[in-house]
């Protein structure tokens, strides 16, 4: 277990490298909140964290955004949630939960199929989720993202102490490097597996996830190239 005050460095040296850029780091417990402090242009939460359709209390959610001085909204979001697996695999879980979040191209209910990732059988215990990483277009392609998904790692792994964290990405971000750029240690490409395309993600999504060792690890890095 990575030690308290290590922890603590690698959020101070994040925390300094935003406020250079100009930003303040903003943290909630509520989803409903971070609703109101995100522009239209954001889009609202995706389901994994709408507030009408995640009752979950404060204990397990939080997010992290980005402000610049003298704006009214964020302009860089992301948030974690422990999910509530109850003694289930990830895979079992996931096979239930998207069913009830995300339909198919055919409008209905999204069925996973039989051969799932073998990664995803193998995760369980406290697990986060990251996910609705967000950064405003005319601030991308600056490190951003990627420092902020850290930030929200480390958030997440204080929070809980978890054994695993994981979250979806894009196939073509993915293929791109952005996995492992973006501090994820285990990766695939086809995260999770279809009966029928989803609608929202036709092309389906990549699954990076990071045990507690690697969190650990990201910590430590942090710290060293400080």
């Amino acid at each position: 277990m990575v030690a308290r005050l290590m922890l603590y460095q690698a959020v101070a040296k994040l925390i300094s490298e935003f406020e250079k850029d100009g930003f303040e780091i903003v943290q909630g417990d509520s989803f409903a909140e971070a609703a109101k402090a995100l522009p239209e242009a954001k889009g609202g939460l995706t389901p994994h964290f709408a507030y009408s359709l995640n009752a979950q209390g404060k204990e397990n959610v939080a997010w992290l955004g980005l402000r610049l001085g003298g704006e009214e909204y964020l302009c860089g979001f992301a948030a974690v949630r422990l999910e509530p697996l109850q003694g289930l695999a990830l895979s079992d879980f996931l096979a239930t939960y998207w069913r009830l979040r995300y339909v198919d191209v055919d409008g209905n209910p999204v069925q996973l199929t039989d051969s799932q990732p073998e990664i995803a059988k193998r995760i369980s215990g406290q697990v986060g989720y990251l996910g609705d990483l967000w950064i405003r277009p005319d601030l991308r392609k600056r490190g951003h993202a990627r420092r902020l998904m850290e930030f929200a790692q480390i958030l997440a792994f204080d929070l809980w102490r978890l054994d695993w964290i994981y979250c979806w990405m894009r196939p073509a971000d993915f293929l791109n490097g952005n996995g492992a750029r973006w501090g994820w240690l285990v990766g695939q490409p086809d995260g999770i597996r279809f009966e029928v395309p989803s609608r929202d993600f036709p092309k389906g999504l990549a699954f990076c996830a990071n045990p507690s060792y690697a969190l650990n690890q990201l910590i430590k890095d942090i710290v060293r190239d400080a």
